[in-house]
């Protein structure tokens, strides 16, 4: 994918710690997603497998002064799954349901990329609408919500942080002194927040910013999972994973601190 005008202007890392992406739609409901579908699938894509079909992820609404709305799909007879698919030596997973689809690029041998997601999500649903027989995100079943995901992998660095107690060399947003002594110093802390998208009165989504701290061989881990979703509207669903995209970018380096933009070697 070509870099649009606003991708030239969008901050950049030569070594941002990303480590997944995530591009889903929500979409009007199929009528039906069980395991008849879930095989037809499999019988529809010649470099994917279909590893997994656990239950459906119920869907999300959005709406101005308020969380994400947990929905429910009404359904009678056998309850709807939803299929996972993985191609490339698991470097893609892909997830369809009735009401949504997704692709994940997760970093293997190179760093993950929005370049590379938003092609693979339309390839994906153009083979599952194929497969299905019924097309997906127009006609009948218009995309609804658009959600993009980054999820990223940070790491101690020297002059940058080194403790799980000092999330505050990593986000602007948390305080170096936590309280009055005893509880002055943090062993750990995980923090979720968000931000409302739109202009002036409309509403068109929120960004979403959720940090915990990690234990894995290599010693303490930050993730940090950086969500953009977003309404439809009258937007096409390329021009709405564009605005996710740079929702996410511009929000990430805006919350992190400018040490850890020196250890990603931040240059635009």
């Amino acid at each position: 994918m070509p870099l649009s005008n606003d991708d030239r202007t969008l901050p950049d890392f030569r070594r941002p710690p990303v480590v997944e992406i995530v591009a889903a739609v929500q979409f009007a409901p199929l009528p039906r997603f069980e395991i008849e579908q879930v095989v037809a699938l499999g019988h529809g894509f010649d470099d994917w497998t279909v590893v997994e079909a656990p239950p459906a992820i119920p869907p999300m609404s959005e709406s101005a002064g308020a969380r994400g709305v947990v929905q429910q799909l009404i359904s009678f007879g056998t309850p709807p799954v939803r299929a996972i698919l993985s191609g490339d030596g698991g470097r893609w997973t892909g997830q369809i349901q009735q009401d949504r689809i997704a692709v994940h690029e997760r970093k293997v041998d190179h760093r993950p990329s929005f370049g590379n997601v938003g092609p693979m999500l339309k390839r994906f649903c153009e083979h599952a609408s194929s497969a299905l027989g019924s097309t997906i995100l127009v006609d009948a079943h218009p995309a609804e919500i658009v959600e993009v995901i980054y999820e990223n992998h940070i790491v101690p660095s020297e002059g940058a942080w080194s403790n799980l107690g000092e999330l505050h060399r990593v986000l602007r947003v948390m305080n170096s002194r936590a309280g009055d002594p005893p509880y002055d110093t943090l062993e750990q802390a995980t923090i979720a927040f968000s931000y409302a998208l739109g202009e002036g009165d409309a509403f068109h989504g929120r960004l979403r910013v959720s940090v915990e701290p990690r234990h894995d061989t290599s010693g303490p881990a930050f993730g940090l999972r950086v969500t953009s979703r977003r309404l439809v509207h009258e937007a096409s669903v390329d021009t709405t994973l564009e605005s996710c995209h740079s929702d996410i970018v511009r929000g990430f380096t805006a919350i992190t601190t400018e040490a850890m933009h020196e250890v990603w070697e931040r240059y635009r």
